[in-house]
């Protein structure tokens, strides 16, 4: 995980330094996006080809190789004496982060017990939350006190120290395969991305569009030989058929403009900061603090949202959430409070972070375990492309713009040039909202149920005042074993006293039972991991566990004195099947949909003998 974290902070570290480079090697936006661009397009790359590279080799040869890839870029960007030395060591760099994360995650699958997994990816989250918090603020600082050449000479320091802990301590996990690589896979994708990432970086001079265009065009034709291969072939370089599935290519189509929104603003904040108006690098680096912390708390919580409301609320939120910060920034002028532009990002990032796990989760659901790690590889591949492609175009687009308005003075000019990005970058949330409202419709929670008439339906006579109950102190054995013997879905779980602790069900068996399939998703990478634990072995574990291990603490209960509306609305609300009755915290019986169903019944034959 420390090579994980340094692979992901030095991602984040560019730019709040970019203006700065820019400065320094006498080159434009257009040229300088490389740095950022160029590090997406490699990343993009070897993620699709992590799968290979971890089957070919040994982990520990493989991160041992990553990192010193990684050191020497780290020295070449320390060095960097011109534009084209930065470049190259930045691609070399990119190379490292692309293996890092997908092996971090395997090593924790494999290293984990199943039980721990949870636990495992928690802490790996954690990790991955941090890099985008102290990046940004990290890059300004060491950036404005000692130029942005010293940033990678601490990352060179600390590539140094992990190479070293990972010689004398990194075991090999997992075991080698005798795999091939498809070469001509390989150049086609390579090519066809390069020229397409450089066509479209040439749109934003009025002299090189033709160029451009013709680049586009052989780019685009050179990745449709790459479809074409990858779709007749037993072992593809990168499994694209998986798109064939419909979920799957909506959600990943969406990620894919979230990612690219957020990509762009994240290249273009800076140089309105700092270019435009006129700040410091530290500013640039502090500004963006909150929308990570808040981000990382969004990206924490969007899981439980997501189990809790189901997928489509929690992605419509934090779209909207996204567009609202967007069109914020469309409003950015020379004289906006840091505050307001802290703000404006700090939305797009909770926005970004609660829609990322529920759609990952949802549209990679429908794939097989045999094909997930090829989901994972394609949504995360297409994710960086869109990420690579759309900073390119959004500063031609700037680029563009600038020129066109040069007759209102540089920094003017310059800000018309950013506030035609934030619009198109505005634009293309409400697309990916239209996508989502149409796609994911089937998946919305549905509403309550309707509520029974006449209040005054008396509780008592629908209740089981002497219910089945089990202790706290009891195992799953027990608790099976009495759902069997009493014919019952659920049991209320008690102290000696009476008192209600907790509630198990059969639901809450099928949940332990059932495949724990780990999610991840954070700002620039989203897998999800099978689980691969058997019946057996589960079924094992399961019989060991108390009651309260597995049951549900919060229990929801019916006073005693409620009517059977107020049970109808709970069990219609809240999607339960039996609830304790309770006199305060005392168990006093238990009532389900059946019962209330019984009374009713009784109720209407009454009203019909009348």
């Amino acid at each position: 995980m420390m090579g994980a974290l340094l692979s992901l902070l030095n991602q984040t570290l560019l730019n709040p330094m970019l203006p700065s480079i820019m400065a320094d090697t006498h080159v434009d936006a257009t040229t300088a996006q490389w740095l950022a661009s160029g590090f997406t397009l490699v990343n993009a790359i070897v993620i699709a080809i992590t799968a290979f590279l971890m089957d070919r080799f040994t982990t520990r040869k493989l991160f041992i190789s990553s990192f010193v890839l990684f050191l020497i870029g780290s020295i070449l960007g320390a060095w960097g004496p011109n534009f084209g030395v930065l470049l190259a060591g930045r691609l070399l760099q990119a190379i490292c982060g692309g293996v890092m994360i997908p092996m971090t995650m395997t090593i924790l699958l494999l290293f984990y017990p199943a039980k721990k997994r949870g636990s495992a990816m928690g802490m790996f989250s954690l990790v991955i939350m941090v890099a985008p918090a102290i990046g940004p603020a990290l890059s300004g600082v060491v950036t404005d006190s000692l130029g942005w050449h010293m940033l990678f000479a601490l990352m060179a320091v600390l590539a140094v120290v992990i190479l070293v802990t990972a010689i004398a301590f990194l075991q090999n996990a997992g075991e080698t395969k005798p795999v091939t690589l498809d070469k001509p896979s390989l150049l086609f994708c390579s090519f066809g991305l390069l020229f397409l990432l450089y066509g479209f970086s040439q749109l934003g001079h009025v002299e090189t569009v033709a160029l451009g265009v013709v680049l586009v065009v052989v780019g685009a034709v050179t990745l449709f030989f790459f479809t074409r291969r990858q779709l007749h072939m037993e072992q593809p370089f990168l499994e694209i058929g998986v798109l064939k599935n419909k979920r799957f290519l909506l959600g990943t189509i969406v990620l894919m403009i979230l990612q690219a929104s957020l990509a762009s603003l994240a290249l273009t904040l800076p140089l309105y900061i700092q270019t435009v108006r006129g700040m410091s690098a530290t500013t640039s680096g502090l500004v963006m603090i909150p929308g990570a912390i808040f981000g990382a708390i969004a990206g924490y919580f969007s899981g439980r949202l997501y189990d809790k409301f189901g997928p489509y609320k929690v992605t419509i939120v934090g779209i909207v959430l996204l567009g609202v910060g967007s069109l914020m920034c469309v409003f950015f002028d020379m004289t906006t409070p840091v505050l307001f532009i802290s703000a404006s990002f700090a939305v797009r990032n909770v926005g970004l972070m609660l829609a990322n796990t529920p759609l990952t989760t949802w549209s990679i659901s429908k794939l097989s375990d045999k094909v997930l790690h090829h989901g994972n590889a394609v949504s995360n591949t297409l994710r960086q492309v869109a990420a690579t492609l759309f900073i390119a175009i959004m500063i031609s687009i700037m680029s563009l713009v600038t020129s066109v308005s040069e007759k209102h003075g540089n920094p003017q000019a310059e800000l018309f040039g950013i506030t035609a990005t934030f619009i198109v970058s505005l634009g293309i949330v409400v697309v990916a909202l239209v996508v989502v409202i149409v796609s994911m419709r089937g998946s919305r929670n549905q509403g309550s149920a309707k509520e029974v008439e006449s209040a005054a339906l008396d509780l008592n006579a629908a209740m089981k005042s002497n219910p089945y109950t089990i202790n706290a102190t009891d195992t799953l054995d027990n608790a099976i074993r009495s759902f069997l013997q009493y014919q019952t879905s659920g049991l209320p779980i008690i102290e000696d006293d009476g008192r209600i602790v907790g509630f198990i069900s059969d639901g809450d068996v099928m949940r332990f039972m059932e495949k724990h399939n780990v999610s991840l998703a954070a700002e620039n990478l989203a897998m999800v991991m099978p689980d691969t634990e058997g019946f057996d072995a589960k079924a094992s574990s399961l019989m060991k566990q108390s009651v309260m291990d597995i049951g549900t603490r919060r229990v929801i209960t019916a006073p005693h004195d409620a009517s059977l509306q107020d049970v109808c609305e709970i069990f219609a609300t809240r999607r339960m099947h039996k609830l304790p009755v309770s006199d305060h915290g005392i168990l006093v019986g238990t009532i389900s949909r059946g019962d209330v169903m019984r009374v009713l019944m009784q109720r209407l034959d009454q009203h019909f003998l009348k």
